[in-house]
């Protein structure tokens, strides 16, 4: 019975070093090269193209709820709300796109850092590689006061974009720009984070950004419920505010 078993082992061992042979074996030795994209011709579908959807009514009221939460004056239950929408159990952006502006609002104008350190990671957990959820996760690695949040941002970006940084070479061009306008002057919760909003949700196409009310240390809403959007200040009018 041993010797059976033996060479039975044996057998398996060199089907797979001649499965392995040749190209292939490049492919275990340099794994990333498989699963990469040639440079020259990236993957840029779509991100809700080849995906299951979990879309139902339920799960869209549950994201509604989520969303509210996201305005409440108790930073833990929005720390809850901006991780529980990262869950495709909880929310589809694919479905309900006002997933993504309520995490890419709350990314740039919460003033509790956990929240947009949350907001960050549920954007890439959500896969919402758009350009608003690219830009809004590029702007936030390199503007955020709070380091902890760049931080997350950068690898949050990092991973939605794995071989796919090409797709986006417009979206950093812009980012970087507005980045050199708002450097030094941008505060979570103040008036130019309406202004990064509104920047980040018109760019190729996204809505417009509610205008801030209120003080600026209170949490904006993070989505109008019906009412007409209205567009932020341009930039050079904040910019001669501050």
């Amino acid at each position: 019975m041993k010797r059976i078993l033996c060479l039975s082992a044996l057998t398996l061992v060199g089907l797979a070093s001649s499965a392995l042979g040749g190209s292939h074996l490049a492919c275990v030795n340099h794994g990333i090269h498989c699963i990469c994209p040639p440079e020259e011709c990236p993957d840029c579908c779509p991100p809700c193209e080849r995906r299951l959807h979990l879309c139902s009514c339920r799960q869209s009221e549950h994201a509604r709820k989520l969303i509210d939460q996201l305005s409440c004056d108790c930073c833990c239950d929005r720390i809850k709300a901006a991780s529980h929408l990262g869950s495709r159990l909880h929310a589809d952006f694919c479905c309900d796109p006002e997933v993504l502006t309520a995490l890419v609002h709350a990314l740039q104008c919460d003033p509790c850092w956990e929240v947009r350190v949350a907001a960050a990671w549920s954007i890439a957990y959500q896969g919402a590689r758009t350009d608003q959820g690219v830009m809004a996760l590029y702007l936030a690695s390199l503007i955020d006061p709070h380091y902890m949040v760049r931080d997350a941002a950068n690898d949050a970006l990092g991973v939605l974009l794995v071989c796919r940084r090409a797709c986006f070479k417009d979206v950093f061009a812009a980012a970087d720009d507005l980045a050199k306008q708002l450097k030094g002057k941008y505060k979570p919760g103040g008036p130019d984070c309406g202004i990064l909003f509104d920047m980040c949700q018109s760019f190729h196409g996204g809505h417009p950004a509610p205008a801030p009310q209120g003080k600026p240390e209170k949490v904006p809403a993070p989505l109008p419920k019906g009412e007409a959007l209205l567009r932020a200040p341009p930039i050079g009018n904040a910019a001669a505010h501050n």
